[in-house]
C-alpha cells in the first residue's frame, strides 16, 4: 500500500501558511498597517473555510453521524484530524483480513505495441486512503489558487512599496509559491491520469521534479511580472486581474455546461 506522503505535504503547507500568515498579521497590527494585516487576514482564513467545506462535502459528514467531525471542521482542525484517521488507517491496513474487496481493471501501457489488462484487488482501507488522497488534493488546489496566490502577490507588493523584506515575510512568501507551485502540480498529475483513465499510470520522481521546477519558474515570473507592473499602475491593473480571473474561473464551466 502506497505511502499517503501527499497527505503530509498537504497537512504541513496548510498549517505552516496558515500558523505564519497570523503571525504576519500580527506584526502588521503591531506596525498600525491596518490594511495590510486585514488582506493578510482575509486572503488565510478564506483558503481555510473553504478547505473545511471540501473535505466535509467530499466525506460526505453532513449525511454521517459525526458531529464531534464537524465540530473540528468548524474550529478549522479538520486537515489535522483528517491527517490522523489516513495514518490510522494506514498503519493498522492488513492486520484484519477485510471481508470484501473490489476488482479493478486498468492497462498497462503498451511496450512493442502490446499492452495487457491487468486485475487488482482493492480493500476497503486502500478505498478510503484513496478517498482521503483525493480530498486532500482538491484541498490543495484550493488553498493554492484562492489563497496561497492572492498572498504571494499581496506580500510582494507589500515589500516594493516599503522597499523592505523581513525574514517573516520571505518565509511566508517561499511557503506560498511552495503552496501554488504543489496545487499546480496536483493539477498536472491529475489531468495526465484523466488522459490516460484506462492505464495504469506511475509517475517518476524525475517527472515530479520537471514539473516542479517549470511550475516555480512560470508562477514566479509571472507573480513578479503583476507585482510591477501594479506598483507602477496601481489602481488600473485591477481591473485587468478580476477580468482575467474571472475569465479563466468560468470559462471550463462554460464549455461543461456546452456539452
Amino acid at each position: 500500500m502506497k505511502f499517503p506522503g501527499s497527505v503530509l505535504a498537504s497537512l504541513f503547507l496548510f498549517v505552516a501558511e496558515t500558523a505564519t500568515a497570523l503571525y504576519l498579521s500580527s506584526t502588521y497590527r503591531s506596525a498600525g498597517d491596518r490594511i495590510w494585516q486585514s488582506l493578510t487576514l482575509l486572503f488565510a482564513l478564506l483558503p481555510c473555510v473553504l478547505v473545511q467545506f471540501s473535505l466535509v462535502f467530499i466525506h460526505r459528514d453532513l449525511s454521517r453521524d459525526r458531529p464531534l467531525v464537524l465540530l473540528l471542521h468548524i474550529l478549522q482542525l479538520g486537515p489535522i484530524v483528517r491527517c490522523v484517521e489516513v495514518f490510522y488507517i494506514y498503519f493498522h491496513a492488513g492486520r484484519v483480513e477485510e471481508p470484501y474487496v473490489s476488482i479493478t481493471k486498468k492497462r498497462q501501457m503498451p511496450r512493442d505495441g502490446h499492452s495487457e489488462e491487468v486485475e487488482r484487488e482493492v480493500g476497503q482501507a486502500e478505498g478510503k486512503l484513496f478517498t482521503h488522497r483525493s480530498a486532500f488534493s482538491r484541498a490543495s488546489v484550493i488553498q493554492a489558487f484562492l489563497g496561497s496566490a492572492p498572498q504571494l502577490t499581496l506580500q510582494l507588493y507589500i515589500c516594493v512599496l516599503q522597499q523592505e523584506i523581513t525574514a517573516a515575510r520571505s518565509i511566508f512568501m517561499a511557503l506560498s509559491l511552495l503552496s501554488i507551485v504543489y496545487g499546480a502540480l496536483r493539477c498536472n498529475i491529475l489531468a495526465i491520469k484523466i488522459k490516460y483513465d484506462d492505464y495504469d499510470i506511475s509517475v517518476k520522481p524525475a517527472a515530479y521534479l520537471c514539473i516542479f521546477l517549470w511550475r516555480s519558474f512560470e508562477i514566479a515570473s509571472r507573480v513578479i511580472v503583476l507585482v510591477l507592473f501594479s506598483s507602477v499602475l496601481q489602481i488600473w491593473i485591477l481591473p485587468v486581474v478580476l477580468v482575467n480571473f474571472f475569465a479563466f474561473f468560468f470559462y471550463p464551466w462554460i464549455l461543461f455546461w456546452q456539452n
